[in-house]
C-alpha cells in the first residue's frame, strides 16, 4: 500500500549515504525544479538526507486541504491536480502540477488545496526535517522558494485570466495551445506538431470551466476546419500551433514564433494582423481583439436529428 506523502518523514527509513554520492543520479536532470536539489546538495550540512523518489498512482491522493504536507519535493514524472471544495460541495481544480514543479510545502504550513495524482505520478521528496534546517541557514533555499511562489502565483493568475476572459471554445483550444508547452509533443518536419495529452478529458474539462461533451464538439469543430487532427483520444496533430493560439486570443508557445513574432500559415491565411490586435489582459475586452470571432463568421446551427434544441445549444454558436 503507497503511504502519503504526509507520513513519510514518520515511517520511511531514509537513507544514511554519503550526500554528494547520493545525488549523482540527479546530475543529468534537466527538470526546471533541480535546481531545489542542487542548492540542497551545496550546502553541506549535517545529518541532511538525499531526496527519495515516491511513486503515486492515478487518483491517490497525496495530501489533503487544511493539512500539512509533510515533504518538499520535485516532479519528476507525471502530472497531479490541485482541487478546492466549494461552500456548495462543488470540487474546481485550481491548477496542474507537472514535470519540475516544486511541490508539498514548508514545514507547519497547512495546504489550501487537495493534491491528488491526475496521472502515475513520481515525486523527489525531501523530509520535514531536511526542509526545516535548510530554511534555517541556507539563503540561497529561502531566495528559490519565494521564486517558485511567485511563479505558482502568475500561473494562477493566468488560469483565472483565461477562464473569466474567453469563452468556452477559447479555453479549450488555449489549453491545447498550452499543452504543447508542458505534454510531450513531437514536431514533425512540416512544422506541425503531435500532442500528447497525458490528462483525462475530465481534468481538461475542469481545468477549463467547461464540460467534456463541448470538448469533443470543438475537437470536431477543428478537424473539419483541418486545424487539429485527432489521431487517438488523446493524441492530436496539430497543423499550426501560431494559428491556433491566435484564434484562441492567448500567445503562442515560444517554439512556434517566426522572426517577425508571427506564424507564417496564418498570415497567409487571415492577413497580416496589427500588432495591437493580440489578446492581452489590457485589450481583452476591446473591440477587435484577436478573438475566434474575429477570424471566423458566426453561424448559429441545430443538432441533426433533434425535434429542438437543448436551451444550451441555442446559446452556442458554432464558427464556420
Amino acid at each position: 500500500m503507497i503511504q502519503t506523502a504526509r507520513d513519510l518523514d514518520m515511517s520511511v527509513p531514509w537513507p544514511r549515504t554519503d550526500l554528494h554520492a547520493a545525488f549523482a543520479a540527479c546530475r543529468g536532470c534537466k527538470l526546471r525544479g533541480s535546481q531545489l536539489c542542487r542548492i540542497v546538495k551545496d550546502e553541506p550540512v549535517f545529518d541532511i538526507h538525499p531526496p527519495i523518489i515516491r511513486h503515486f498512482s492515478r487518483g491517490k491522493r497525496i495530501f489533503e486541504q487544511d493539512r500539512s504536507s509533510g515533504f518538499l519535493g520535485v516532479v519528476r514524472r507525471g502530472y497531479a491536480r490541485r482541487s478546492v471544495i466549494k461552500v456548495s460541495g462543488k470540487r474546481i481544480l485550481v491548477g496542474l502540477a507537472m514535470p519540475g514543479d516544486i511541490v508539498g510545502g514548508l514545514p507547519g504550513q497547512e495546504r489550501d488545496y487537495d493534491f491528488e495524482a491526475a496521472t502515475d505520478i513520481e515525486i523527489c521528496c525531501y523530509d520535514r526535517a531536511t526542509v526545516k534546517r535548510q530554511l534555517e541557514i541556507n539563503q540561497r533555499f529561502r531566495r528559490l522558494m519565494l521564486r517558485e511562489i511567485d511563479h505558482q502565483h502568475h500561473s494562477l493568475l493566468g488560469l483565472l485570466w483565461r477562464n473569466g476572459t474567453l469563452n468556452s471554445r477559447e479555453r479549450i483550444i488555449a489549453f491545447l495551445v498550452k499543452a504543447a508547452e508542458f505534454m510531450p509533443s513531437e514536431p514533425l518536419p512540416d512544422g506541425s506538431l503531435v500532442v500528447s495529452m497525458e490528462i483525462d478529458r475530465g481534468d481538461w474539462a475542469d481545468l477549463t470551466n467547461t464540460a467534456v461533451e463541448t470538448i469533443c464538439r470543438t475537437l470536431r469543430y477543428l478537424e473539419e476546419k483541418d486545424l487539429v487532427t485527432s489521431l487517438t483520444p488523446y493524441r492530436f496533430l496539430i497543423r499550426d500551433l501560431g494559428l491556433l493560439a491566435s484564434i484562441a486570443g492567448v500567445e503562442p508557445p515560444a517554439r512556434c514564433v517566426g522572426e517577425n513574432g508571427r506564424s507564417k500559415r496564418m498570415e497567409s491565411r487571415f492577413g497580416l494582423l496589427k500588432s495591437d490586435d493580440r489578446m492581452t489582459a489590457v485589450n481583452a475586452l476591446q473591440r477587435g481583439a484577436n478573438r475566434l470571432n474575429a477570424v471566423m463568421k458566426p453561424v448559429a446551427v441545430q443538432k441533426g436529428g433533434l425535434a429542438r434544441r437543448r436551451p444550451e445549444d441555442a446559446q452556442e454558436e458554432v464558427r464556420n
